[in-house]
């Protein structure tokens, strides 16, 4: 049976914290985000103004949640890199400005993936390039989803459930990725095997 590596095992635990916060943050968006955002916009973020008080809690409970949600997709980013950076024999700089550089980022993100995916000796390739693909449209669907949301918004962050559900793809799709690379390639014939004999 397989047993994750603690970098893999990290990317796993760190994308489902990261989604877990996120989820919370646009629950509270869901339920409380445009009443308080008009709420705010009357105090105009005056905290002695009349009534300003009486959203104290709420406006708190937001904070917190932007934060969790701020260190835990640092926390994923950086457990991902840590791993890309092991499983492609690269340093953790060169990882890193893969996914900095602006114009970079747009491609060698996808590079050090399939470098890594490479230097595993697996097979199926045309499955793999198809993951790979899926994942990097869904990661560019959210981020263009959150930037429209965010122009737009009439709640505090313009983050809603389309924003979560696509980083919730993108997220799943990033674990399979990981997964696709780390695993032993026992594994994965018999995972298909599996699949196959129960349809």
């Amino acid at each position: 049976m397989h047993t994750p590596q603690r970098s893999e095992f990290g990317v796993y635990a760190a994308l489902t914290i990261q989604i877990t916060s996120l989820a919370a943050l646009v629950t509270f968006e869901e339920l409380r985000g445009r009443d308080l955002a008009q709420e705010v916009a009357v105090f105009g973020g005056d905290p002695k103004a009349p009534g300003a008080q009486a959203v104290v809690g709420d406006v708190t409970i937001f904070a917190v949640l932007v934060m969790a949600v701020v260190v835990t997709t640092l926390f994923a980013a950086g457990s991902y890199l840590s791993w890309l950076s092991s499983a492609t024999r690269t340093s953790k700089l060169t990882a890193t400005a893969a996914w900095l550089v602006p114009g970079v980022n747009l491609v060698a993100p996808m590079i050090l993936a399939d470098q890594a995916w490479r230097e595993s000796g697996k097979d199926s390739r045309l499955r793999w390039l198809l993951l790979l693909g899926g994942w990097w449209a869904a990661g560019l669907t959210t981020l263009w989803l959150t930037a429209e949301s965010h122009a737009t918004h009439t709640n505090l962050t313009g983050l809603g459930v389309r924003e979560l559900t696509a980083a919730a793809v993108t997220a799943m799709l990033c674990a399979a990725t990981v997964w696709e690379v780390s695993s032993p390639r026992m594994v994965r014939v018999m995972s298909r095997q599996a699949i196959a004999a129960s349809k």
